[in-house]
Formats: C-alpha cells, sequence, structure tokens
C-alpha cells in the first residue's frame, strides 16, 4: 500500500494507535503493491489483536478489502482512460475547448454514460489492464521487464491521474458497536457498472436464499468485469456467514463525483468466542 509520506515507518502499529485514540484513521491510497498487501495485513492483524476480534474472521475480511480496493484502483484508471479516449474523439471531430466539455460531459451522469458507448468496452478493458500490469511492474523494481513504449504509456498515464486527482482514501472507524471500513474514491463510477454491480448482488442474495451461496461463485453468476466481481462477492458472503443481509450492511454508492464502499460490522458479530 502506497500513501502519503508522512505515515512513515511503522504504519501499522502507529495505525492501530490511532484508532486507539481517536476511533479513526485514514490512508490515502495509490497503489497496492505486493508490499502494501503485507503493511495491509499487518495492520488488520493489529487491529483484531488490540479490539479482540475473531482471528477466524480476519483473512476473510482482509482479502475482500484488498479487492475491494483493486476494484477502486481500476475504476480510477478506467476513468481517466475513458476520459482520454473521449477526448481524442473529440479532436479528431475538431471541437473547440475541449477541456470545457469534457468537463461538462464527465460532471453529468446522463452525458458520461453517452459517452462511453461510443468507446469499445473490451478496448478499454485492455487497456486498463494493461497499464495497471506496467505500474506493478515498475513498483516492484522489474524495470527490465519493461520496454520503452511501456514506460511511456505509464508516464502518460501517471500524468493523467495526477491531472485527474483521482485518489483512493481508505478509512477504519471504530464505535464500541461496530467497526467500519470505507474505501472512497474521488471519481464516480458509469451508472452501467453501478446497475451491474446492484443485479450481481441481488443474484448473490437470491442464491443465498436457496440455500445456493456457493453456486455464485460459478462461472455461471460471478461478474468478472472490472466493476464488480470476486472482492464484492467475498464481502456479501461474510456477512451471509455471520447471518446478516450484506444489503443492508455493505453500500456501495456514487453522488458528487464520488464512489463509496461502506462496509459496517456490528462488533459483537465479530468478538471473540
Amino acid at each position: 500500500m502506497e500513501t502519503e509520506k508522512e505515515d512513515g515507518e511503522g504504519k501499522a502499529a502507529k495505525a492501530v494507535k490511532k484508532l486507539q485514540r481517536d476511533r479513526i484513521v485514514l490512508f490515502r491510497i495509490n497503489a497496492l503493491t505486493r508490499n502494501g498487501r503485507d503493511e495491509l495485513m499487518e495492520i488488520f492483524s493489529g487491529v483484531f489483536a488490540e479490539f479482540a476480534l475473531n482471528p477466524g474472521l480476519l483473512f476473510n475480511l482482509y482479502s475482500a478489502v484488498v479487492e475491494i480496493i483493486f476494484n477502486a484502483i481500476k475504476a480510477n484508471a478506467k476513468h481517466v482512460l475513458l476520459k482520454e479516449e473521449v477526448r481524442l474523439k473529440l479532436q479528431r471531430q475538431n471541437f473547440e475547448d475541449i477541456d470545457t466539455l469534457l468537463n461538462t460531459i464527465f460532471n453529468e451522469e446522463v452525458l458520461r454514460d453517452f459517452m462511453s458507448r461510443h468507446v469499445l468496452p473490451e478496448k478499454l478493458k485492455k487497456r486498463v489492464n494493461t497499464v495497471l500490469q506496467i505500474s506493478e511492474k515498475k513498483r516492484m523494481g522489474r524495470t527490465d521487464k519493461l520496454t520503452r513504449k511501456d514506460l511511456l504509456q505509464l508516464a502518460e498515464f501517471n500524468s493523467l491521474l495526477k491531472k485527474e486527482k483521482a485518489l483512493i482514501h481508505f478509512v477504519i472507524v471504530i464505535s464500541d458497536e461496530t467497526l467500519s471500513i470505507n474505501v472512497v474514491n474521488d471519481i464516480p463510477i458509469l451508472s452501467k457498472d453501478m446497475k451491474r454491480i446492484t443485479h450481481s448482488r441481488e443474484t448473490h442474495k437470491k442464491l443465498f436464499d436457496e440455500g445456493r451461496s456457493a453456486d455464485y461463485f460459478g462461472p455461471d453468476y460471478l461478474d468478472q468485469t472490472e466493476s464488480a466481481g470476486f472482492g464484492i462477492a467475498m464481502a456479501d458472503e461474510i456477512y451471509y456467514e455471520m447471518q446478516l443481509n450484506p444489503l443492508d450492511f455493505f453500500t456501495i454508492s456514487t453522488s458528487a463525483g464520488v464512489t463509496r464502499a461502506i462496509l459496517r460490522f456490528p462488533r459483537e458479530r465479530l468478538a471473540l468466542g
């Protein structure tokens, strides 16, 4: 996990201490490398130990949150690359004042969704996956596996992210009654993607009610797109194991240009014993 530099060393211990003192701890994320995932596990382990939570739930909860953060990273990449594709289309059609026009389009849900239909989804998905793979290799020091074209593509992508100010905020909040985990990214998601997520989760709930929850993880049901999938399903399954309805405790929403995934857990259901 890469966050703002002021977090410094000993991040896991500092995070747990701050959560104990202030009941809230926040990280600003721009990547989630292998080392970052290890660091996130240390944070979760520290929180579970400090607040006497059931360690049997630790790994599944950690894994679900990692996948949800990856979803947010992919969503940010998709947003900035979609915006760049739309920019290129506008340039080819000789529109003037393209920056103003782009801001208008991407600030209005109807216009944003309309323009997204003019970009091939498979092309966009391929660009997103490619640039994230290049980014991961560079962060892991595997630059010998990258070509000059790869590095140029990554530089252009990072410039787009910086210009867009596309950040992800990971927040843990604890009270006497509830543990909340929030993953917030500063971009909206397309309404068609939100509908896909909602439909996917409702399908999972229907299968659970029929006693067939495990069937959801088969190829006939699991949504494998970049906008939903395994992470959300994993999180929902944790709630089912607790005999809770995830649609009541795990919300995904977008408004005012921000997307929020908020997981709330009653502490009594997480507690040891």
